[in-house]
């Protein structure tokens, strides 16, 4: 049986790694279903989706793997996990995309998401270390993930006129203007 530090390891690999697949899954599988998990586009706000499913998706083997020990509130961990690796992405590499005339520098990126992967695992792990049992937070961690999965889905078909839902690539927002 792995300890808890080896398995957070083991998640910033895997969700970085996971991250490079769901990046594609749309592209390659253009439909509604894979338009509400993964990235359609190159906007700042649709790659959140690739780092939320590719944490929830390693979020399911790491259940099966932390399963038989005794750690509390798995679901705060992997919902705060997700959150945290979300808002440091959008907080760093906002400002220096700008910084850098709105260009894409691909090494700073995947630096950027590795370092905010790595501090998402990293508060994944002090809650679950947490002896406290916050029974209520992780009723409303668990329903919080469907509903965080919806909102990115409105958000796809339905974005803001901002420059986080602006895809400079192709300059467009979302998915309906794809299909122009």
């Amino acid at each position: 049986m792995m300890n808890l530090k080896k398995i957070i390891i083991i998640s910033i690999f895997s969700i970085f790694a996971l991250s490079f697949l769901a990046h594609n899954i749309y592209e390659w599988f253009p439909n509604k279903f894979t338009s509400i998990f993964f990235p359609v586009n190159e906007s700042i706000w649709e790659h959140q989706k690739m780092a939320f499913t590719s944490i929830m998706f390693f979020g399911i083997i790491e259940y099966f793997l932390l399963r038989k020990t005794k750690f509390n509130n798995f679901p705060l961990a992997l919902v705060t996990s997700t959150l945290v690796t979300i808002i440091l992405v959008i907080s760093i590499f906002t400002p220096v995309y700008y910084l850098m005339d709105k260009k894409e520098n691909l090494f700073l990126s995947l630096a950027i998401y590795l370092f905010a992967i790595i501090i998402g695992q990293i508060v994944s792990y002090f809650i679950l270390k947490s002896k406290k049992n916050y029974k209520f937070i992780n009723i409303i961690s668990l329903i919080s993930i469907p509903l965080i999965f919806t909102i990115f889905g409105l958000l796809t078909y339905y974005p803001p006129n901002n420059d986080l839902f602006y895809d400079n690539t192709e300059q467009k927002y979302g998915i309906y203007t794809y299909y122009e």
